[in-house]
């Protein structure tokens, strides 16, 4: 097969290729120019598959996603959001822009055809910066929504994938606690809709794990390292937090200070006094403090700081992340980690040559919360119902059929014709497992007589009906 997409070996030497409408497929499983009998370049069929880490969603599933992708985007909208879009692959020298230790193991990076080094976007966040670093004369602030896929090399576990789709709100240009508070607002809006119940955001601030951190004797240089063995505490626990510590060179006096601070945690603005108790004598801690006393009297003012946590141990592992940090959590099963996090990143836009901005955003994740969705069982608008089963006796029918399709659907009505040349009855058991509410019967007979017979499939009263009334009549019948 000739390539006429960008082909790549991954990180472990499978040969890949992102290609308009199949964004990564393994080239070994893509067809050659001339396929015959039953399988793809020597595979067999019951051998094709994804690449590690991605999924297919189809049925149910995709149901689901385009449920929550319409919710959030309601939801961004009336919350004045803007929509924007990018391209899922940008310059390596974008994505490397952001730093961290994590972007060069985590990305997919290749060189084109071209020989520049490029990769796919590991999340919505750099490319908006880059965008809004290149067009310094967006009004402020600007707040903008996108929802798209990302990629990270990371490893696949359930809930996780190497490809996932993400729902993310930013707001460009406001230095203010209130826009921290707003992006969590509009998370918190999306879950109540989705879930109505059994989830919470958490919330931190990178400036009171720095507050702890000197209130800890750690060198500065040493404070990130402190940041990412913290947010592992959900993961490996007490003891392997205090490992990690250890490893990355901390002290064991200062190991027991953070082990026993992260323990802090609670709701309000009343919670927020341990925080200042604990970090008395740090600036900047204090100042991380205040930041969140006002996003507490936000949450309180409006009624959902039950909702919210205030918890030291959370630190996000991303290292553009400047001020508060906010992390949510479904409570219910199946359990799936992660659905949303987000904070603030007042100096990201400035490393790709844009002016000092500040910026704070909140991402959905979309496809971790599909799992949820079909747990809890699709909401009865979900659930395909159709109005009308067109079903034509023998193949000439069909021309009849798809007209009358045609109308049906120029009025507003939901059909679908049959195109497997079934028999009368498997016709019936076809619009039952549609659920149709009625069936249109196309045979010659009737045709030649200019009718047709409408099934109502609950009672299994069939009425004639003129060719030239067939619409007037479903429109009437599907009132009752």
């Amino acid at each position: 097969m000739k390539s006429t997409g960008f082909e790549f070996g991954d990180k472990s030497e499978r040969r890949w290729l992102c290609s308009s409408g199949l964004p990564i497929e393994l080239v070994d499983t893509l067809p050659p120019a001339s396929v015959t009998g039953t399988n793809f370049g020597g595979l067999p069929m019951s051998e094709m598959r994804t690449v590690r880490g991605m999924r297919d969603l189809f049925g149910p599933e995709m149901r689901a996603k385009d449920y929550l992708v319409a919710t959030a985007i309601d939801v961004f909208q009336k919350f004045g959001y803007e929509p924007l879009d990018s391209p899922v692959m940008e310059l390596w020298e974008t994505l490397s822009a952001k730093g961290g230790e994590e972007v060069e193991a985590e990305t997919f990076k290749f060189t084109d055809k071209g020989e520049r080094e490029v990769g796919l976007r590991f999340d919505l966040t750099v490319p908006l910066a880059r965008i809004a670093a290149t067009n310094p004369h967006l009004p402020k602030p600007f707040k903008r929504y996108a929802v798209g896929k990302a990629w990270r090399y990371d490893r696949p576990q359930a809930g996780r994938y190497r490809e996932f789709e993400q729902a993310d709100v930013d707001i460009i240009g406001a230095a203010s606690p209130a826009a921290d508070a707003e992006v969590v607002l509009v998370a918190l809006e999306f879950l109540r809709r989705i879930f109505g119940e059994d989830y919470l955001i958490k919330i931190n601030n990178r400036k009171v794990l720095k507050g702890l951190t000197e209130r800890a004797g750690v060198p500065d240089d040493l404070a990130f390292e402190c940041f990412r063995a913290i947010d592992k505490l959900d993961k490996i626990g007490r003891d392997g937090v205090l490992e990690e510590l250890k490893n990355r060179g901390i002290s064991k006096e200062s190991s027991d200070f953070l082990i026993d601070a992260i323990a802090i945690k609670g709701s309000g603005v009343g919670a927020l006094d341990e925080f200042r108790d604990l970090l008395t004598g740090s600036e900047v801690g204090m100042e991380g403090v205040e930041e969140l006393v006002m996003m507490a009297e936000i949450f309180d003012d409006a009624g959902v700081g039950n909702e919210i946590v205030f918890d030291m141990s959370l630190a996000r592992g991303l290292d553009y992340y400047t001020g508060p940090v906010f992390e949510g959590r479904y409570l219910g099963k199946p359990k799936v980690g992660s659905i949303l996090g987000g904070g603030r990143y007042d100096h990201l836009i400035e490393k790709f040559g844009g002016q000092a901005t500040p910026a704070t955003g909140i991402s959905l994740g979309i496809g971790r919360m599909i799992e949820v969705v079909l747990a809890r069982g699709l909401p009865e608008n979900l659930i395909p119902k159709l109005d009308v089963f067109i079903a034509p006796i023998k193949s000439p029918m069909v021309r009849y059929a798809m007209a009358i399709q045609n109308e049906l659907v120029k009025a507003g009505i939901s059909c679908q014709v049959d195109l497997m040349d079934r028999s009368l009855k498997k016709l019936f058991a076809q619009a039952d497992s549609k659920n149709a509410v009625l069936t249109v019967i196309i045979g010659q007979r009737d045709i030649e007589k200019g009718e047709v017979s409408v099934r109502n499939m609950k009672t299994k009263d069939t009425e004639q009906v003129k060719l030239d009334s067939v619409a007037k009549f479903i429109k009437k019948s599907l009132k009752k």
